[in-house]
């Protein structure tokens, strides 16, 4: 009973407080005055299939009505709200102002100056730009855009702005400029925003685990489009030779990447250094092919360069990698191939050099001629460090052989 007449008690004082009788409320509910009375004193609640239309002539929600009291937490939530409404209104209505002040002066200052419209369209272009960043994003979240799709909007929007503000600018001045500051624009977008972007697109299931790997090509092929782009503005024919070096430069930090992320055949998912090692080595001689001139500098001194070069780092690979012995025999093996490699090395280098270029002031043979007591001639010096080096390899070699025979007998005796 005590409920009932908290709840004619509520209705009765929202009633007072709108400023309607029982008759009025009744005709609006299409109920008799004696039902409302009944409500108001306690008798009776009215039927339920009233109570949304109660809520909407009292002006409360259901929650109000059903606990009889004032929700002070959702009227203060519906306050606030309606302030926010309120402050992007003014806002967005700002924003018009300052955007068309800003072109009307801009075209009748234009035409007063100059009689027609010639700068002004790099200022309309410019407020677009503005306006994509910080208009349109409000005008999307009123037409009620989902958030995700309010960012990747406004991005399109700022870019081709942007593109539109180059080409005008680059029309003013008559330039031929647009396709290099696009393609840049375009990879300092690229390197910037599409690690943020990918996680939010809907990619394919064969791409959707790679994303590191999507980015870094998408960030390369931009690269590749500037540097064909430049090579055209300047008439040039360096294009290969630049994009093969970026290619060859990147790829000692990318293609680790790439090898974690492709979907290698079985025989060759245990093989990926190997396969680091293989493609890098073919990026180098080609790079060798677009850069060297002529053919004989290229087969006669670069390639046997390169691949005396190569020896060292693919031995120790090989040996690190795939030698069927512990880590002591491995460390020992690649010491001794870099003391192999760092003795012979200045004679392998004029066996390459001296027949195409001719004897330079020193030559080397295969025994280094050198006396760790005279430190006072510069070719001796060099001898000297080569040897101390030659022989650091050597000890290293024998202390890490000595290691891996010690450790060798001790799992052997510990062997049931």
């Amino acid at each position: 009973m005590e409920n009932k007449k908290t709840f004619g008690a509520y209705i009765q004082q929202r009633r007072h407080q709108l400023g309607m009788t029982q008759r009025e409320f009744a005709e609006k509910l299409y109920v008799t005055e004696s039902a409302v009375s009944k409500w108001e004193r306690g008798l009776s609640y009215p039927d339920i299939t009233l109570l949304r239309t109660i809520c909407q002539v009292l002006q409360i929600s259901e929650h109000e009505l059903l606990t009889s009291s004032v929700d002070t937490e959702a009227r203060a939530t519906e306050k606030l709200a309606g302030k926010y409404r309120r402050l992007t209104r003014n806002y967005r209505l700002a924003q018009y102002i300052l955007f068309g002040a800003a072109l009307l002066g801009c075209a009748i200052g234009n035409l007063c100056a100059q009689h027609t419209l010639s700068w002004f369209f790099i200022v309309l272009s410019g407020l677009l730009l503005a306006a994509s960043i910080t208009l349109l994003p409000s005008i999307l979240s009123l037409h009620g855009v989902a958030e995700k799709s309010i960012g990747a909007a406004s991005f399109l929007a700022a870019f081709a702005s942007l593109l539109l503000l180059l080409g005008v600018c680059c029309v003013y001045t008559h330039g031929s400029w647009f396709f290099v500051a696009a393609s840049g624009v375009w990879l300092g977008v690229c390197i910037v925003f599409v690690p943020f972007l990918l996680p939010r697109l809907p990619l394919p299931a064969c791409l959707a685990g790679r994303k590191a790997s999507v980015c870094l090509t998408l960030d390369l092929a931009s690269l590749l489009l500037l540097l064909a782009i430049c090579c055209i503005h300047t008439h040039g024919s360096w294009f290969a030779a630049a994009a093969v070096s970026v290619i060859f430069g990147l790829g000692f930090f990318l293609l680790p990447v790439f090898l974690r992320q492709l979907p290698l055949p079985d025989p060759l998912h245990r093989h990926k250094t190997l396969l680091y090692f293989a493609v890098q080595t073919l990026l180098l001689f080609a790079l060798l092919a677009v850069t060297v001139s002529p053919w004989q500098a290229l087969l006669r001194v670069a390639v046997p360069s390169a691949l005396l070069g190569l020896c060292l780092p693919w031995a120790v690979m090989l040996f690190v990698r795939y030698l069927p012995a512990n880590g002591f025999f491995r460390a020992g093996a690649a010491c001794g191939v870099c003391a192999v490699w760092t003795w012979l090395l200045p004679w392998a280098l004029d066996r390459i050099l001296v027949p195409y270029y001719g004897p330079g002031t020193n030559s080397f043979g295969a025994l280094l001629k050198f006396d760790l007591s005279n430190w006072s001639d510069p070719n001796m010096i060099s001898l000297n460090v080569l040897t101390l080096i030659i022989f650091g390899f050597a000890a290293l070699a024998a202390v890490f052989l000595t290691a891996g025979a010690v450790s060798l007998r001790r799992a052997r005796r510990c062997a049931p």
